[in-house]
């Protein structure tokens, strides 16, 4: 059986929330990364990340 390729309401909500915790998360990498880069190199600053 084929699936749709239409996504309900509440397909679209979670999809939704996924992304907008993703964009929020992506600031706090982007910090840690610039500081791990203004340290030097980022390989030895990757703990910091996790």
């Amino acid at each position: 059986m084929a699936s749709s390729p239409y996504v309900t309401a509440e397909g679209y909500a979670l999809l939704n929330q996924e992304l907008t915790e993703r964009w929020a998360r992506r600031r706090d990498v982007v910090k840690a990364l610039s500081a791990a880069a203004a340290e030097g190199d980022r390989s030895e600053n990757a703990e910091q990340l996790k």
